[in-house]
């Protein structure tokens, strides 16, 4: 009497758990055959994955994305273009003197119109006054 050993049922089975697979698989058989077009071309993993809410389909994109993709279906899209040559040659040395000249007379006007400037004029004469008191030094003075 003490020595009989009696199996304790611990759970479902393996009969039970293939009835419940069985089941499961029946019910991603159902949903699949009354599918649209689009989820016939689903694997059976995916529809069991929207069967069960883990998966989705796609919408379309939006208006603007389909027109702005180019036409066709491209083999091969570049990462890095090659940057695009200038339109006009190269300036040549008097051109390029002229350009300077140019450039240097505008900075010039831009100078005195700077220096005209009541609140420009009163900055650098502070500044100008900083740098003669001995003992400071100008960069440092307003830190």
């Amino acid at each position: 009497m003490f020595c009989t050993i009696r199996r304790q049922n611990v759970g479902p089975g393996p009969k039970r758990a293939a009835l419940a697979g069985l089941l499961a698989l029946t019910a991603v058989f159902a949903c699949g055959s009354g599918a649209v077009a689009q989820e016939q071309q689903d694997s059976i993993l995916k529809q069991a994955f929207k069967l069960f809410g883990f998966a989705t389909d796609v919408a379309p994109p939006a208006d603007f994305v389909n027109k702005t993709r180019p036409k066709g279906d491209l083999d091969y899209i570049p990462v890095f273009k090659s940057p695009p040559e200038p339109s006009r040659p190269a300036l040549k040395a008097p051109d390029l003197k002229s350009m300077k000249s140019d450039l240097d007379g505008v900075e010039k006007r831009d100078d005195a119109i700077r220096r005209a400037f009541p609140p420009a004029a009163k900055a650098l004469a502070e500044e100008r006054a900083g740098q003669k008191t001995p003992g400071s030094n100008g960069a440092n003075a307003q830190q």
